[in-house]
């Protein structure tokens, strides 16, 4: 089977277009899902990242008293900023292996193409992503940092993170259904990553000669685009090298994932 990229990306917007209903649809399904059972329900979506948050705040900045990490960027501030991104990642990372088995019901729906399932864990999972990010931007204005122009590239970061995760998932949940084993893999890949990215401890804390490990770390460039956008008031061009290589490391996930989805796409409905 010949691959086209050129056709793959056009296929792909179409269908997304024709199958927009039907990606909302599942999105809903997917968040009622996830608190079926629950005393209340679609309440935690916006409950669970207050108490987080709480607990962040009193850990860290009544318990621990720690200091702010400058004259002006308290510790929980600093915290939650990087947080934000990580646990929509992580969340996400740790379906994304499960997703054809997850939704096999529409695999053998000819008129329906599956690469667009990564569409609806990223809509499901932003309405909690964007509850997190106003807190953070909240509680950076309470301890007076307030929202600026450079607050707008979290539009950018997030679009960046989705497509990485996007990339991710085409390529973990097609070969998940052949090698089951893929997915306890990503599991181990989430739990050693929250430690490689910095997100509870600082780069300054790491040795300079070893900083090559960390920004080899796609995460980290959007870890650190989420506090830049922010706390710091820097905009993404002022890092072209970590952009660069961001890019460049998304695009090959993102053409492997499409390549890999693409020459196994027609054997699911023989595994399932």
């Amino acid at each position: 089977m010949q691959f086209n990229l050129f056709q793959e990306v056009q296929n792909f917007v179409r269908d997304i277009i024709q199958n927009k209903s039907v990606i909302v649809d599942l999105a809903k399904r997917d968040l009622k899902v996830q608190h079926a059972g629950a005393l209340l329900g679609p309440v935690w979506i916006y409950l669970q990242p207050l108490l987080f948050t709480l607990v962040i705040y009193i850990v860290f900045t009544i318990g621990f008293r720690s200091r702010p990490l400058s004259d002006s960027v308290p510790h929980s501030v600093w915290l939650l900023s990087g947080m934000v991104s990580w646990l929509f990642f992580s969340s996400y990372l740790s379906v994304c292996a499960g997703l054809v088995t997850q939704y096999s019901f529409l695999v053998k729906k000819i008129d329906f193409n599956l690469s667009i399932l990564p569409i609806v864990k990223v809509l499901s999972g932003l309405p909690p992503h964007l509850t997190f990010v106003v807190i953070a931007i909240g509680l950076a204005a309470f301890n007076g940092i307030y929202p600026s122009l450079y607050t707008f590239q979290l539009t950018y970061y997030f679009s960046a993170m989705c497509i990485l995760v996007m990339s991710v998932g085409w390529l973990t949940s097609s070969i998940n259904l052949f090698i089951p084993d893929v997915a306890k893999i990503v599991q181990l890949i989430v739990q050693f990553g929250f430690w490689l990215t910095p997100v509870f401890w600082d780069v300054s804390q790491v040795p300079e000669k070893y900083h090559w490990i960390i920004n080899a770390n796609p995460m980290f460039y959007v870890v650190n685009g989420y506090r830049d956008s922010i706390i710091y008031n820097i905009g993404f061009w002022e890092h072209p090298e970590e952009t660069l290589y961001f890019w460049s490391v998304t695009l090959v996930l993102c053409l492997l994932g499409a390549r890999v989805y693409s020459r196994l796409r027609p054997h699911f409905a023989e595994v399932i």
